[in-house]
C-alpha cells in the first residue's frame, strides 16, 4: 500500500518535468506540484463540511480550488510549462482563503483560513527565478489590510457559523496549514540536500578523474624527461641513473662494466642528401638494431644526433666488450637495408672500462668518447679501447 502511494506521488511530482530540466529545476517543479496535492483533497473535504453546515457560498470556494487544480495539473502534464501552473496556483492559494474568510464573516468567523495564503509567498520563494517572493508577501499583507477594513461590515451581513464550527475549522486550518507548510519546506530541503550530495559526488568523481589525468600527464612528462622522443630510448639522464646502479652491483660482485660510445659513419650524408625524415627513419632503425643485440641487464641511450651509448656488464672477460662492439658494427651495417636508395651506414665505437679506466660515470663516458673520436680520425667503422695516450692524439 505504501509502495503504491509512493508511485502515485512520484507520478504527480514528475508530470511537469522534462528530460532537459536540470536537477534544480526538477526540484522546484516537484515542490510546487505539492501545493495542489496537499491543499486539494483537504479543500474538497472542507467544502463538503461547509455545505453540510449550510454555508453554500463558502463550500463552493475550496471545492473550486480542487477542480481548478485538477485542470491545472492536466494542463501542466500536456504542456510541461510550469510558469502558468505556478501563477494560477499562487493566485488560488492567495485569494481563495480570503474569499472564504469573507464569506464566513471576516476575522471573527474564519481568520485562520488565511494561513493557506502563506503558500503563495512560499511558492514564490521556492521558484524565485520567475516571481519575487516579496511581491507576493505584499499581496498577502494588502489582503490582510483589506480584510481588516471589511471586517465590521462582514460581521453584520454574514450569517455566523456555529461556535463549534468556528472552533473546528480553527483547529483544522492551524493543523493542516502548518503541516502543509512544514511538509513543503521539508520536501524542498531534503531534495535540495540530495541534489547537493549528488552534485558533490559528481564533482568528487570529476576531481578524481582530473587527478588521474594529471598523474598520467606527470608520468608522461617524466618519461619524456628521461627518454628520447624519436627512438624512445633512454636519454643521458636516465643512462647515468642506470650506470650508477650497474657500477654499484659490479663493485659488490667484483666485476667490470664496459661503456661503448657509438657514432654513426655516413649518417650526415644521408641526413643532408635525403632529408631529415629519412634520417629519422635511419635512427629509429639503428635503435631497434642496438636493442636487439643487448641483454635485459644492459643499458642503452641516445645522447646526441647520431650518437649512442651502450653499457654492458662484462664480468671478468675484458674481450667481451670488443665482441659486442664488432656485433654492433656488423648489425648497423645492415640496419638501413630495408630503407631504399640509402648508402650503407658504419659505426665508430670507443670503449672505456669500469673500474680499469675510471670509477665515475662522467670520466668513463668522456674516455669512451675520446676513444671513439680517435678511431673516427683514423679508420672509421671500427672500435678502439681507451688508452691514456689518446689525450695527445685527440688534441692534435
Amino acid at each position: 500500500m505504501i509502495e503504491l502511494a509512493n508511485r502515485v506521488l512520484n507520478f504527480f511530482l514528475n508530470i511537469g518535468s522534462q528530460e532537459t530540466d536540470s536537477k534544480s529545476l526538477r526540484l522546484q517543479k516537484s515542490s510546487l506540484i505539492l501545493l495542489p496535492l496537499i491543499i486539494g483533497p483537504a479543500a474538497f473535504i472542507w467544502g463538503l463540511l461547509y455545505y453540510y453546515l449550510g454555508h453554500y457560498v463558502s463550500a463552493s470556494i475550496p471545492m473550486s480550488y480542487s477542480f481548478i487544480s485538477i485542470y491545472n495539473l492536466w494542463h501542466l502534464h500536456r504542456t510541461k510549462n510550469i510558469v502558468p501552473f505556478l501563477k494560477i496556483q499562487m493566485f488560488l492559494v492567495l485569494f481563495l482563503p480570503f474569499f472564504l474568510m469573507w464569506s464566513l464573516g471576516g476575522f471573527a468567523a474564519g481568520s485562520y483560513v488565511m494561513i493557506w495564503a502563506f503558500f503563495a509567498p512560499i511558492a514564490a520563494l521556492i521558484y524565485k527565478p520567475t516571481t519575487r517572493p516579496l511581491c507576493w508577501f505584499c499581496y498577502f499583507v494588502t489582503l490582510v489590510v483589506v480584510s481588516t477594513i471589511m471586517d465590521p461590515f462582514l460581521i453584520q451581513y454574514t450569517t455566523p457559523m456555529p461556535q463549534i464550527g468556528i472552533e473546528l475549522f480553527f483547529l483544522l486550518n492551524i493543523a493542516a496549514g502548518l503541516s502543509g507548510v512544514f511538509y513543503l519546506f521539508k520536501y524542498y530541503i531534503e531534495e535540495n540536500e540530495k541534489n547537493a550530495n549528488e552534485s558533490l559526488k559528481i564533482e568528487h568523481d570529476a576531481l578524481l578523474e582530473k587527478s588521474r589525468e594529471l598523474e598520467e600527464a606527470n608520468l608522461k612528462l617524466q618519461d619524456l624527461a628521461h627518454h628520447d622522443p624519436l627512438t624512445s630510448l633512454p636519454n643521458r639522464i636516465h643512462l647515468e641513473q642506470s650506470l650508477s646502479k650497474m657500477f654499484s652491483l659490479a663493485k659488490r660482485n667484483n666485476q667490470a662494466v664496459a661503456i661503448l660510445y657509438i657514432d654513426l659513419d655516413g649518417f650526415k650524408i644521408i641526413n643532408d642528401n635525403f632529408g631529415h625524415d629519412k634520417g629519422d627513419e635511419v635512427l629509429e632503425s639503428v635503435a631497434k638494431s642496438l636493442n636487439s643485440l643487448l641483454r635485459e641487464e644492459d643499458s642503452i641511450a641516445r645522447v646526441g644526433g647520431d650518437e649512442f651509448i651502450v653499457a654492458i656488464n662484462i664480468g671478468d672477460d675484458s674481450s667481451y666488450a670488443e665482441k659486442v662492439a664488432q656485433r654492433i658494427i656488423d648489425k648497423i651495417g645492415h640496419s638501413n637495408e630495408n630503407i631504399s636508395d640509402l648508402p650503407q651506414l658504419g659505426a665508430s665505437i670507443g670503449i672505456s672500462l669500469y673500474p680499469a679506466h675510471a670509477e665515475d660515470i662522467r670520466s668513463l663516458i668522456k674516455f669512451a668518447d675520446q676513444a671513439m673520436y680517435n678511431i673516427k680520425l683514423t679508420s672509421k667503422n671500427s672500435f678502439e679501447v681507451y688508452d691514456e695516450n689518446m689525450h695527445t692524439i685527440t688534441q692534435v
